[in-house]
């Protein structure tokens, strides 16, 4: 049995009382006996800790608790145009913001940042260091499409019969990825050109180090970056294209022209920023 690195008092959310829309988070939790737990079962007393200049101790769990805010001015871009990427940053004990650490489990804290805050957003990840956690707020929530309007831009998408440039074949969205590739009318977006086709062997060969090579049919551009598939450890320069239907992760059922990278999920372009 393989042991999880998520502790069982990874970290708090507090939400403020008499603002119940604001929530915050810790890193660490309280034990049994109400203390803030801040080693693993595995790694005891390796967390580090320090005295604050205001006297207050602080510290920071054994594997680090991350959090990842949204980019939210995203209004006034264009399709053409890239938002900033986003900054994953660790949140301390006592709350505040320190850049990552040379590795997950170091004994040297990040940098402070004190101009960003741990309050959670719609959309905030949390990484626990094995899992991960979205945070949707009522507001948000509110706003996402039901899974019978994920159907239907679904169904749209697929009713305007994207075609095969090799096959010459209709292909198909599904909702579900299948583990055998779906075959020939399941599409597949080159990660380079982001070209969708479906499956087929032109432009595909092995180099001499032993990895795969795909060329686009449509701009002859070779995809560059190369992903290793989790289930079956191959590498892959090209992803196979699927729904996903879990309707809280979408903000919109705006037309699905865009895809994540590397699942392949498709939504609309409000919510991959």
């Amino acid at each position: 049995m393989i042991s999880s690195t998520i502790s069982r008092y990874a970290c708090r959310i507090i939400i403020d009382r008499e603002n119940y829309d604001k929530a915050f988070l810790y890193a660490a939790g309280f034990d049994s006996v109400k203390n803030i737990f801040l080693g693993s079962l595995y790694f005891k007393e390796k967390a580090t800790k320090w005295m604050k200049r205001n006297g207050e101790m602080d510290g920071l769990t054994t594997n680090g608790i991350l959090i990842l805010h949204p980019n939210r001015n995203t209004e006034e871009l264009s399709e053409e145009d890239v938002p900033p990427m986003y900054v994953w940053r660790e949140v301390s004990v006592d709350g505040d913001i320190y850049t990552l650490r040379e590795t997950r489990s170091s004994n040297a804290r990040g940098a402070l940042v004190p101009e960003e805050t741990n309050m959670l957003q719609d959309g905030t990840l949390i990484d626990l260091c094995g899992a991960t956690l979205l945070w949707r707020t009522a507001d948000g929530l509110r706003k996402s499409p039901t899974a019978q309007e994920l159907e239907m831009a679904l169904d749209r998408l697929n009713a305007g019969k994207p075609q095969c440039p090799v096959n010459l074949n209709t292909l198909i969205i599904p909702k579900k990825k299948s583990s055998k590739g779906g075959g020939s009318r399941q599409p597949y977006v080159y990660l380079r050109c982001g070209h969708v086709q479906g499956k087929h062997e032109w432009g595909h060969h092995a180099l001499s180090n032993g990895q795969q090579s795909y060329k686009c049919p449509i701009c002859l551009a070779e995809s560059e970056r190369v992903i290793q598939c989790a289930s079956c450890k191959l590498t892959k320069r090209v992803l196979q294209l699927t729904m996903g239907m879990e309707s809280s992760f979408h903000l919109d059922s705006g037309n699905l022209d865009y895809a994540f990278n590397p699942c392949g999920h498709v939504a609309s372009l409000n919510t991959v920023r």
